[in-house]
């Protein structure tokens, strides 16, 4: 019997059409919430937001909290399924390839555990690895969820230069709610101790061929050294104020010349640095020639001997002014 056949049939009795009317409600709302429940979880449409917005570099946290980043690449596992976050035995968060979540706490000592969880099989009891941490004041650590074979994944700690350039473009995980007990919500360090200026000089012969000041005279061990300290730079500091970048010329040849060779030098390594991701810091190039020599017993006629001698004169040096972390 249909429910459209069971109401007809009930339709001179209004206690069994109420009775009627609320079956038949009920077993709508049944089917709704079982095709609902069908596209919340596999449908193309699907109204979950397992990811949110794209990871921006980590500021510094206050010194009462210390802040851990877990994430995923596409490339670090091809275990299917998500990895789910446990700190100090308390589900945090469950991420997939692509994705990250953040927590902070309290300084101290962490027991951080993983677990390999995959819709439709069997949940297991056990977490894979379990690691025990400390974290300090006002430090953030990264950690990589990274295949360990068997079909088991551990979290692996990442150098901060590392974890930015991998994390870029990573989202965060939304659809999961952290348990763990003592988070809390990150604070941002709003007046950071101001870091005292630094100076990094960069050796011009491994910059550039010999005279040369072009960019497609710059070797490849001058590329690899510079993409070094833009690295270094993204992991050290919280914000980079401003850069001044000075190069310097050897006294071999005329002044004008050197002069000339010196600010062209500083000139392309700005270019080179504002191409590789540090435009926004304001930076600033200049020239001096060979007036501040650092090797003086060389001598002044171009022999190889002398060349070689000169070498610590032909340099690019950049001092930094900025916020660390």
């Amino acid at each position: 019997m249909t429910f459209k056949t069971f109401l007809n049939q009930s339709k001179h009795s209004n206690g069994q059409a109420s009775l009627a009317r609320g079956l038949f409600a009920s077993f709508m709302l049944c089917l709704s919430l079982g095709a609902f429940a069908q596209n919340y979880y596999t449908g193309p449409n699907s109204p979950i937001h397992t990811f949110g917005q794209k990871f921006a570099q980590a500021a510094q946290v206050v010194d009462s909290q210390s802040r851990m980043v877990f994430y995923r690449t596409r490339q670090s596992s091809s275990v299917p399924g998500a990895a789910s976050v446990y700190v100090n035995g308390a589900y945090h968060a469950s991420i997939i390839p692509g994705g990250y979540s953040q927590l902070c706490m309290p300084p101290g000592s962490v027991e951080l555990g993983l677990k390999s969880v995959e819709v439709g099989t069997n949940v297991k009891d056990n977490l894979d690895t379990i690691t025990v941490i400390r974290n300090a004041g006002a430090q953030t650590q990264f950690f990589r969820v990274q295949e360990a074979g068997r079909a088991r994944q551990v979290l692996q700690p990442v150098q901060a230069a590392e974890a930015l350039r991998e994390i870029e473009g990573a989202r965060e995980q939304t659809h999961t709610i952290s348990r763990v007990v003592g988070a809390v919500e990150c604070s941002i360090n709003r007046n950071p101790a101001p870091a005292a200026p630094q100076t990094i000089t960069l050796a011009a012969d491994a910059l550039f061929a010999f005279g040369r000041s072009d960019l497609a005279a710059m070797s490849p061990t001058g590329r690899a050294s510079l993409d070094a300290l833009v690295a270094r730079l993204r992991s050290e500091y919280i914000q980079l104020d401003r850069m001044n970048i000075i190069g310097h010329a050897d006294p071999l040849g005329s002044p004008g010349p050197n002069e000339r060779l010196s600010i062209d030098r500083a000139n392309t390594v700005q270019q080179y640095l504002t191409q590789s991701g540090l435009g926004s810091v304001r930076m600033t190039s200049e020239g001096r020639g060979d007036r501040e020599p650092v090797a003086l017993q060389c001598g002044r006629v171009a022999t190889p001997q002398a060349i070689a001698c000169h070498a610590p004169n032909r340099r690019v040096v950049i001092d930094i002014a900025g916020a660390r972390r």
